[in-house]
């Protein structure tokens, strides 16, 4: 299943009678229980991609999809809702209000989307439990390690059960401990829950480990792990079958 697909998608900045072409003639696909990382230098584009992706950021032309609907064709309403029940995201900087525990800060998307919060605490704590953290459940985040920190975002963004993660340098901040903890914690959850992670790092690690590595350049895709890539469609197409075979059974 086709989770995202871009096709010639282009991103221009003007300012003062200058252009800067941060995306050029983008085409990309991005497959259901895929963990995608973009890598690159500094300025070649990787977080404005993430962001066109998403649907943070217009594109200037071109197309993205989205479990088959094209960002560009919705409203601006209708794409921040979009994004706040299909989409989870994870920042280098956490982004966690300091003010708020650990569990209400994942429960924060919750109680905003309108469920009440009687509902919204379990499932809160559930999302905690899954990222080894629920003991931690009333400390504010001057009380959590980076690592613990960045565990939190991760059961916030998957709160809404999105079907896809985005996540910009979300080792970034991290010693190299909590990075191992947080890498290892996106693994687990892609492989027991298929989910879906696109990552923008500079961690040579996190770019190896994820099931396809894509490296940018100027703002243009220049090479592609197509052998990671082929290797995870024909598990995905294994677990097709097998699901199939247990159906007839």
């Amino acid at each position: 299943m086709l989770m995202v697909e871009a096709e010639h998608v282009q991103k221009t900045y003007r300012s003062n009678g200058c252009s800067v072409d941060a995306l050029k003639n983008v085409n990309l696909t991005i497959e259901k229980g895929e963990m995608i990382s973009i890598m690159g230098p500094s300025g070649c584009g990787k977080t404005t991609l993430l962001n066109c992706l998403s649907g943070l950021d217009d594109i200037t032309s071109g197309t993205v999809k989205v479990e088959g609907t094209a960002l560009e064709s919705m409203s601006d309403r209708d794409r921040t809702r979009h994004r706040a029940q299909r989409m989870g995201f994870i920042f280098q900087s956490f982004n966690l209000l300091p003010v708020l525990s650990a569990v209400e800060n994942v429960e924060l998307p919750l109680l905003i989307s309108g469920v009440d919060q009687k509902k919204a605490r379990p499932r809160a704590l559930d999302a905690l439990e899954a990222v080894g953290l629920r003991e931690r459940a009333s400390h504010k985040p001057s009380a959590l390690s980076g690592g613990q920190q960045q565990r939190v975002t991760i059961a916030r963004a998957l709160i809404n059960e999105p079907a896809i993660v985005w996540a910009d340098e979300p080792t970034g901040n991290l010693d190299s401990q909590g990075a191992r903890q947080v890498l290892d914690l996106m693994l687990r959850l892609n492989r027991e829950n298929d989910q879906t992670f696109v990552v923008v790092t500079h961690d040579p690690t996190v770019g190896k480990t994820a099931s396809r590595m894509i490296r940018m350049q100027d703002g243009a895709i220049v090479s592609e792990d197509a052998l990671a890539r082929r290797a995870r469609r024909l598990a995905l197409q294994a677990q097709s079958i097998n699901a199939y075979i247990k159906l007839r059974a």
